[in-house]
């Protein structure tokens, strides 16, 4: 098997809306890694799940490395000087 990407193109739905999470939880076991999104309003003390998104550990370490990349071109060309 390759480690080459390869393109996939993604249909959303034009009824489906971005949700917004100002927290996240991870729980980690041998067999997945499981990401918790929330919304917590400000000053409150209870949140609600937006989004959970469970992944292969492979698959973790993986998005792990796309994010970090992503994030470090992103601010290598937007953060002043």
């Amino acid at each position: 098997m390759s480690d080459e990407p390869r393109k996939i193109n993604i249909q959303v739905p034009a009824t489906k809306e971005p949700s917004f999470s100002n927290t996240a939880q991870v729980n980690v076991s041998d067999d997945a890694v499981a990401i918790q999104f929330a919304y917590v309003r400000p000053n409150g003390d209870q949140g609600i799940l937006v989004a959970e998104v469970v992944l292969t550990p492979q698959h973790a370490i993986k998005f792990q490395k796309a994010l970090d990349d992503t994030l470090k071109k992103h601010f290598t060309r937007h953060l002043p000087q």
